[in-house]
């Protein structure tokens, strides 16, 4: 005579002690991942994500050179909690003029992350990449003088300027600490070092996320 086996499933009890372990472990990942610097980064990364595209959508939106530009004045008289935190979008008013005006009022990122200039590669930093302005102003204002900052510059069309195919813009947990010359340097803390993400701004305009350190580094 054939007999039903009945298949045994898992109990209310299983299932509970089953979610509980999930939970538990999901717990451990997210506080790992996220806490503390890990989660200052991941917000830094979606506000400098954002700065991007905005000042890519200013260049085509104008029809005009556009530049997210970073504060970078490094003295001794100089704002700190500004330096390589506050980013900002300025376009120039009419084609050649080079007369900017403020499409923000400038953003910062959380306390701990800077923009790492050593990892942004493809730019001269000392040189091309630099000026000086009056930030923010809702009026033209030519640069030359004001506050100094880094820029990436998207041409009207939404392209990068950038002689390279590929330009990086890193960020990363650090700390800033008095140099020799009165002003500040960012330092990495040890057991920081692999706190760092990246976007990399195509010569089209698109932007690239990189969160792997060791493609960073």
């Amino acid at each position: 005579m054939y007999k039903y086996k009945s298949k045994r499933g898992f109990t209310l009890i299983e299932l509970l002690v089953v979610i509980s372990v999930i939970l538990i472990a999901s717990s451990i990942i997210f506080i790992g991942g996220n806490s503390g610097a890990g989660s200052s980064l991941s917000s830094s990364q979606r506000i400098v994500s954002g700065i991007t595209k905005g000042a890519r959508g200013q260049a085509i939106l104008k029809n005009a050179r556009a530049r997210l530009i970073i504060y970078s004045d490094s003295g001794v008289n100089e704002e700190e909690e500004k330096y390589l935190r506050y980013f900002g979008i300025i376009y120039e008013s009419s084609p050649g003029s080079n007369n900017w005006i403020a499409a923000t009022q400038g953003t910062y990122l959380p306390e701990g992350i800077y923009f790492d200039t050593d990892l942004s590669v493809n730019h001269d930093w000392s040189t091309s990449a630099k000026m000086n302005i009056e930030y923010p102003r809702n009026i033209a204002k030519s640069e030359g003088s004001g506050d100094e900052f880094y820029y990436y510059e998207f041409n009207s069309n939404g392209t990068t300027s950038s002689d390279f195919v590929n330009d990086w813009l890193v960020i990363r947990a650090g700390i800033l600490k008095p140099n020799s010359g009165g002003g500040f340097a960012l330092e990495i803390e040890k057991g920081q070092e692999s706190i760092v993400s990246a976007l990399i701004l195509r010569r089209a305009g698109t932007t690239t996320p990189v969160n792997e350190p060791s493609d960073i580094l």
